[in-house]
């Protein structure tokens, strides 16, 4: 299979739920096999240890992280999406890798590992606010440890993730980079409820978005509404937001995950910040 191959091509629907459900039931063991394509690294930083890999889960005592952001003067986050969990390590390290080709290092990168191997995709859905609340957590933590800047990315469902982990935030705290790579949502969720008041906590948001993804943009959008990470968010919800389409370089959902368009962008952006 083909990254433009991916599971998803050619469902569309004009309601949201119903889209997400011909999704679940169309790609369910296909996706599986997809998310190996992102696996399939093999750069340096790969070979030598790859990323901090932090485990958010569901127990006993509700979600929790397993351990700690690194303390450091920057710092990469990175959140994979459904059924991500397996290859979280080596997607984080392709984002690097472009990142770093681009000309942005950090001091330290860690992956967000969440169960997202969920054949109940609303379900995986709905697990993307609990983890973001978490990470929001573990960011104020960083922080109080007096950590620096932080740069997040999240890739589908991951997209999600980072656009509550800003909105979960407590007053006082900032992100300075918040990245949704083919961010699987409405853009209707950013431009109001329930993320829309969570940007001011982020100095920038830039959302990546390809029309060529279809399999966010069969499940998401619709009649008066955009699929976030196929075409964006369809209005202009805050001054520190901006749409990166990446139609151009990006031709699939897993493509953003070490796309050069997408490190470079994003690396300039850091680059020539304000957010430090």
């Amino acid at each position: 299979m083909t990254t433009n191959d991916m599971p998803g091509d050619g469902l569309a629907t004009d309601e949201s739920t119903t889209n997400r459900r011909t999704l679940l039931k169309a790609t369910g063991t296909a996706i599986v096999g997809g998310t190996g394509l992102a696996a399939a690294s093999t750069s340096a930083s790969a070979q030598w240890g790859g990323p901090d890999v932090i485990s958010v889960d569901d127990g006993w005592f509700g979600w929790s992280a397993d351990g700690s952001l690194p303390v450091t003067d920057e710092l990469l986050v990175f959140i994979h999406g459904w059924f991500g969990d397996s290859t979280v390590s080596s997607q984080a390290t392709d984002v690097l890798d472009s990142l770093e080709a681009g000309g942005y290092s950090p001091d330290a990168t860690a992956a967000i590992e969440w169960p997202a191997t969920n054949f109940n995709y609303l379900g995986a859905e709905s697990d993307t606010e609990d983890v973001g609340e978490v990470v929001a957590g573990l960011v104020e933590d960083f922080s109080d440890s007096g950590g620096g800047n932080v740069r997040l990315v999240g890739h589908s469902l991951g997209g999600r993730c980072v656009l509550w982990t800003a909105t979960k935030l407590s007053s006082g705290y900032e992100i300075e980079t918040v990245a949704p790579l083919g961010a699987a949502a409405d853009g209707s969720e950013v431009c109001g409820d329930p993320w829309n008041p969570g940007l001011s906590n982020a100095c920038e948001v830039r959302n990546y978005h390809s029309q060529n993804d279809s399999t966010v943009g069969s499940a998401y959008g619709g009649f008066g509404d955009t699929a976030l990470g196929t075409e964006g968010a369809g209005c202009n919800p805050a001054a520190n937001y901006t749409d990166v389409d990446v139609t151009g370089s990006v031709g699939g959902h897993l493509e953003y995950l070490g796309d050069g368009a997408v490190g470079a962008d994003l690396a300039a952006a850091i680059n020539t910040g304000s957010c430090d």
